[in-house]
């Protein structure tokens, strides 16, 4: 057995429950569906048939829980005031058209379509853990992070940049 497995599931546990505990909500919300997504995922390699290699067809309950994974972080993406959601379902979007390698060239090694597939991970799980830290320091900072789009202040709509919110309003 290869420690690559032992590697990332535990950078990928560590990466969710920290983020799971610290993290603001866009963080949690990925956080859960990263975890569901992981742990989908084991249970179809561990269901998958024993006179089957692994990766020879194309892997469709893994295709369809990277699938699920990405809808949910473009969802994550497109109401968040953050800007790592885009990055994330630019690289599982990456991992998903790995996924295409299979049909498209029956021909390519197991190995490869492992690779293309399983690569992403690490960057993914890396992310979290720096978005999550990333929304500690601007609390820190700015004293609050505003989370969704409909969070931010009227001010901040109108044009206003972070710097100048972090400015009090003259009282003339």
């Amino acid at each position: 057995m290869t420690i690559h497995p032992l590697v990332f599931q535990s950078m990928w546990l560590a990466s969710c429950c920290y983020a799971a505990g610290r993290g603001g909500a866009p963080e949690r919300f990925a956080s859960a569906a990263l975890f569901t997504g992981g742990a989908v995922t084991l249970m179809c390699i561990w269901l998958r048939p024993p006179t089957r290699g692994a990766y020879s067809v194309i892997e469709a309950g893994i295709a369809l829980t990277d699938l699920t994974l990405f809808l949910s972080v473009v969802v994550i993406a497109l109401i968040s005031t953050r800007f790592w959601p885009m990055l994330m379902a630019s690289m599982l979007g990456c991992g998903l058209f790995g996924h295409l390698a299979k049909p498209l060239g029956p021909d390519i090694l197991p190995r490869a379509y492992y690779m293309t597939v399983a690569f992403w991970g690490y960057p993914v799980v890396i992310l979290l853990a720096v978005a999550t830290w990333r929304h500690r320091t601007r609390l820190k900072r700015y004293g609050v992070d505003h989370a969704w789009v409909w969070q931010l202040p009227r001010r901040y709509r109108n044009g206003w940049s972070v710097d100048e919110l972090a400015r009090p309003l003259s009282q003339n």
